[in-house]
């Protein structure tokens, strides 16, 4: 009785599944309104000078890029200064990262960081500065109607920052604490010993010791700012609710006094372009294995820059569409994060570099599917539906650099910073649309070489399911505790 029951109760549930299936659901309200929108070809307008933009030039050398944009009652400035951890002395290592943080936090001579930021808070502004590899920065954003008092801030603080004693240590004590703790984070060590391997001692792969910021004074970031922050060593997006004729009068009362400097920037270390292949195991009492695997690439002038940035696409950069994340995610489940990048924006030589975290017990086989990928995109090179997926998604990207005022002016003025033509986006376009399949696999089999790549693994190698020596020569690893005395 009980099987007949049970038979029928399943007869049912067939019957059911199979009126499912010849019923579609109903589309919903949603769906509909989704379908009935127009899928046409999204039309791109690149922003010129001229069309709204306007570029002037001090008499002292400060550049400025003007774009009013009525809309909203917002004033926004950003500054492009050319300086740099890059020029960093090695004794003085992390010095144009304390001065971008003190030169902010420190105020200026009339009026200290707390004050600064109580005023700020006030009137519901933004003031911040900050100073990467290549360029410093500065962004001021305020209401229109509070534009005069933003502007004169933001002149005081790029002409008379104070950089007091206590906010230096402040700063300085941040970096002793980032340094003691930084073994205790695997990802950062990965990426720091890639770094460290491919560059060695230039600034692009030096590691911060505190025996570099100790020392620091006030007097080595006052000669820093002197050195580095002058009128026409500095460029000023200025994009919102403004009138032009006024805002430069105002411009020139803050900035024209302003003496330029004649001394030119100091000449940039050089990248030393060699391969470091072997594995290099960073050893860690986790039971999680960091991958990334990679080399030296290419200078942001390589006009093969376009076709590189197509295979980045389809091997990792795509996201859930590329090949890593197709493979090592979801068809092998090996990793929440794979994929890969191909620095093609810096002056010297950027990185390719494959990442991703998995088990210990599949660190291998996470490795060699990697591997496998490159040599194979290397080889084959991609599909022809590849080739479009990427080229579609890295051109309509292009639209969100000019969603709004302030990104329209500060994208047309890093074209003059980084001293790219006036049409560089134009020429972005058809470079990207021209690439063909053979351009592609031109470039994998001229920039990747599996023979030469370099393995950096943070984990505990004995618990890897496999040894990683079939990748290269195996160099262990063990990072020194940090020195904070």
């Amino acid at each position: 009785m009980k099987r007949l029951i049970f038979y029928a109760i399943t007869l049912l549930i067939l019957a059911a599944s199979a009126t499912q299936a010849q019923t579609p659901p109903a589309k919903s309200t949603a769906s509909k309104t989704i379908e009935s929108l127009s899928k046409g070809k999204i039309e791109l307008t690149i922003p010129h000078l001229g069309a709204g933009i306007e570029r002037i030039v001090l008499e002292n050398g400060l550049t400025l890029y003007f774009y009013e944009d009525h809309k909203l009652p917002l004033f926004n400035v950003t500054a492009m200064v050319r300086c740099g951890s890059i020029y960093d002395p090695l004794e003085k290592n992390g010095l144009s990262s304390l001065v971008g943080t003190v030169m902010r936090s420190g105020g200026t001579k009339s009026i200290s960081g707390d004050s600064l930021n109580i005023l700020l808070e006030y009137i519901g502004g933004s003031l911040e500065t900050s100073i990467g590899s290549e360029s410093g920065s500065a962004s001021l954003s305020v209401l229109s109607k509070d534009q005069d008092v933003g502007l004169k801030l933001l002149a005081d603080l790029l002409r008379n920052p104070a950089f007091p004693e206590e906010k230096l240590d402040l700063a300085k004590t941040d970096i002793k604490n980032q340094i003691k703790r930084r073994n205790d984070t695997p990802s950062r060590l990965v990426s720091t010993y890639f770094s460290n391997t491919l560059y060695g001692d230039h600034p692009n792969g030096r590691i911060l010791d505190w025996s570099s910021v100790k020392g620091l004074t006030v007097q080595d970031l006052v000669d820093y700012h002197q050195r580095f922050f002058v009128p026409n060593g500095i460029m000023l997006g200025i994009s919102g609710d403004f009138d032009k004729k006024e805002l430069l009068s105002k411009i020139t009362q803050y900035f024209g006094d302003w003496k330029k400097s004649s001394q030119p920037l100091p000449s940039q270390p050089e990248v030393a372009f060699t391969y470091h292949p072997g594995v290099y195991q960073v050893k860690k009492d986790i039971n999680q294995a960091y991958l990334m695997i990679g080399e030296l690439g290419i200078k942001r002038d390589n006009p093969d820059r376009y076709a590189v940035g197509l295979l980045n696409y389809v091997l990792g950069g795509g996201s859930f569409t590329s090949r890593l994340t197709s493979r090592v995610r979801s068809d092998e489940g090996l990793a929440y994060h794979v994929g890969s990048s191909f620095d093609t924006d810096s002056r010297d030589y950027g990185t390719f570099a494959a990442d991703c975290q998995t088990k210990s017990a599949t660190a291998y086989k996470a490795t060699k599917i990697i591997t496998e990928e490159i040599e194979k995109i290397r080889k084959d090179g991609v599909t022809e539906q590849e080739l479009e997926e990427a080229r579609n998604s890295i051109i309509n990207r292009l639209v969100f650099r000019f969603d709004t005022s302030s990104k329209i002016v500060s994208n047309l003025m890093s074209l003059e910073y980084d001293g790219y033509p006036p049409d560089y986006y134009d020429k972005y376009l058809e470079n990207y649309r021209r690439a063909t399949l053979a351009d592609v696999k031109q470039v994998a089999q001229k920039y990747l070489k599996p023979d030469q790549l370099t393995y950096i693994v943070v984990g505990k190698p004995e618990t890897f399911e496999k040894s990683l020596s079939e990748f290269g020569k195996i160099t262990n690893i063990d990072p020194p505790k940090p020195v904070i005395e």
